[in-house]
């Protein structure tokens, strides 16, 4: 129904029904009701230890001797993980042994064992087992392999018949300079 349908004193006496709670006292004391008993209240201790309260950080510091021993355990695994590995590829053997290989009754004296490269950037290996190259003849330089190195790699880049870079990727190279030629690989 409308408000203005109803009767003044009857609008108040709908909105002043309703039950007004007491103000709380705080200077009344109550006696506390003590719980229902319960079947299993027995098993509670009677009257629980005292304990020394070590404020918000107590757990954090009892926890803290676990905290050492995994991370003293991940120290351990990570340190050993990474001295297996190393081992394991230092001691493997190699994957290609010979790189490779001639056909049985092949006469390695009339092959050539000396590539010459005139010009561009290149890519190229030396290797002392047949039928691996022996050196590479540059315009203004030959390049060898150093006593005690079986195996070699290297880039050049030649332009105008001068030799602009030489970087050793693996092994020892030696490098005989031509007339008006500068050394190009540094000496360890």
């Amino acid at each position: 129904m409308p408000a203005e349908d109803l009767d003044p004193a009857q609008a108040i006496e709908t909105t002043t029904s309703a039950p007004v709670p007491e103000p709380i006292r705080h200077d009344v004391f109550r006696t506390p009701v003590s719980p229902p008993v319960r079947e299993r209240d027995d098993e509670l201790l009677p009257d629980p230890p005292k304990l020394e309260h070590a404020g918000r950080l107590a757990g954090y510091a009892a926890g803290s001797r676990m905290r050492r021993l995994i991370g003293a355990l991940v120290v351990v695994f990570v340190a050993g993980g990474v001295a297996l590995l190393v081992w394991f590829t230092r001691t493997r053997e190699p994957a290609h042994v010979q790189q490779f290989q001639l056909p049985e009754g092949s006469e390695m004296s009339s092959r050539p064992r000396t590539m010459v490269w005139s010009g561009g950037p290149a890519r190229l290996g030396l290797d002392r087992a047949p039928p691996g190259l022996l050196a590479v003849e540059l315009p203004d330089r030959t390049l060898r392999l150093a006593d005690g190195c079986d195996q070699a790699q290297f880039k050049v880049d030649v332009e105008d018949g001068r030799t602009k870079t030489v970087k050793v990727i693996f092994g020892d190279v030696v490098e005989e300079l031509g007339p008006g030629a500068a050394p190009r690989i540094k000496a360890k």
